[in-house]
């Protein structure tokens, strides 16, 4: 009996040790299925998927990320030493140029909370280090779940619209659901989970990885619906990627992959070639959605001051955006724009510290496990640098999946 109860205690204490990653997985989950990217108020939901976030960190991490205590930790990781000091300029900085502005509170609080799911992994990582075999499971099905429920959603609002695909653009709808860089990664992740339980072979996993092809085909089919270039650009090259990865280790998955292709290309020929031209004549007509003129604008807009090009204008800062005709906005479409209008250049050359510094983790995951690695490149690439997307809860919590995974040797998704 002692030796067993030992066993129990030591489960539970490793089930203890994995709690934040279980919080910040039911946060995603209700995030998916209740919330949206970028909520308009707040609500019950959003109070408790806060909680549950500072449940998964506790309140001492947090303290000392804000007031820099956590730099004396000894043999801090390089991408933590550097972004700590980053996650104070850019939080305590532009508060400052705030306050000295006289920007609106609910604006200040609008851009002040998206800061904090950005740095994420200075607040998440530490806590599930010692953890992270269990912890990177945890945080990937969550994030699975969260888009797979928002792309569930978007086709409700659509009324289950499946015959429309490659017929006509079919609209975002109300939430932007489809913004969310969680639905592209189980967009990703879903089919390269199929293949890798596919390879390992056995009826259990076949039958596992028909399920999770159908989950893929859902929110790739939602994406090209409502005819998000950016995403379904990079989807195809990472599935490219992951095929040509698999075809090296395992030639023989060449077989029924080719078989796959072609049954999908008898029965979806036709969605599959309008999705296509939807995507171009959607190209020529808008082209890069005025991302060009709004980097314009906003340089335009920083160089009228040195306060401005050094430290921007702070949290809650607006600026007459070309790209949505002009009208004062608190955000632009792109983390590097959006940054130097409220950090200016002091405040761009911090997030390029940080974001450099998880650069390694990055290519350190696509060569421990390439199938978890390149299923997270495409939502971050998109969030990072071409969308809207940097701001969103499911960034953060993909930028800690990351780091987490990168630290493990044996890979997870297959052997």
């Amino acid at each position: 009996m002692p030796v067993a109860d030992a066993g129990e205690g030591e489960a539970a204490g490793r089930w203890s040790a994995a709690f934040p990653a279980l919080a910040v997985a039911l946060a995603l989950v209700l995030y998916g299925a209740f919330s949206a990217p970028a909520p308009p108020v707040l609500r019950a939901t959003e109070a408790v998927i806060g909680l549950l976030l500072l449940a998964a960190v506790g309140w001492r991490r947090p303290l000392f990320a804000v007031t820099g205590h956590a730099l004396r930790a000894p043999a801090l990781p390089r991408w933590e030493a550097l972004a700590l000091p980053a996650f104070a300029w850019l939080l305590w900085a532009p508060l400052l140029r705030a306050a000295a502005l006289g920007w609106d509170a609910a604006d200040i609080l609008r851009d002040a909370v998206p800061l904090l799911y950005l740095f994420l992994p200075v607040l998440l990582v530490p806590v599930l280090r010692g953890v992270a075999g269990r912890a990177v499971p945890i945080l990937g099905a969550g994030l699975i779940l969260a888009g797979l429920f928002l792309a569930l959603r978007w086709w409700k609002q659509v009324e289950w619209g499946f015959g429309a695909v490659g017929t006509r653009a079919m609209p975002d709808g109300d939430g932007y659901f489809l913004n969310a860089p969680s639905v592209l990664f189980a967009a990703v992740a879903l089919p390269a989970l199929a293949l890798g339980l596919f390879a390992r072979g056995g009826l259990g996993r076949g039958v596992a990885a028909l399920c999770c092809a159908g989950g893929g085909a859902l929110c790739l089919g939602a994406l090209a619906g409502a005819v998000h270039r950016t995403a379904l650009g990079l989807a195809a090259l990472s599935g490219l990627a992951l095929i040509l990865w698999l075809g090296r280790r395992r030639p023989w998955l060449a077989v029924p992959v080719l078989a796959a292709a072609l049954v999908v290309g008898l029965l979806l020929g036709d969605p599959l070639l309008g999705a296509w031209g939807q995507a171009a004549e959607k190209t020529r007509l808008t082209g890069a959605n005025a991302r060009w003129e709004e980097a314009a604008a906003v340089l335009a807009h920083v160089a009228q001051s040195p306060w401005s090009l050094l430290f921007g204008d702070g949290w809650g800062a607006k600026l007459s955006n070309p790209a949505v005709g002009g009208w004062r906005v608190s955000y632009t479409h792109t983390l590097a724009t959006y940054v130097l209008v409220k950090g200016g250049v002091l405040g761009a050359l911090a997030l390029a510290a940080y974001l450099g510094g998880l650069v390694p983790a990055a290519l350190r995951l696509l060569r421990v496990d390439p199938l978890l690695g390149w299923s997270l490149l495409p939502p971050l690439l998109m969030a990072l640098g071409l969308h809207t997307s940097f701001k969103y809860l499911d960034t953060g919590v993909l930028l800690s999946l990351m780091v987490l995974a990168s630290g493990i040797r044996k890979p997870l998704s297959m052997q």
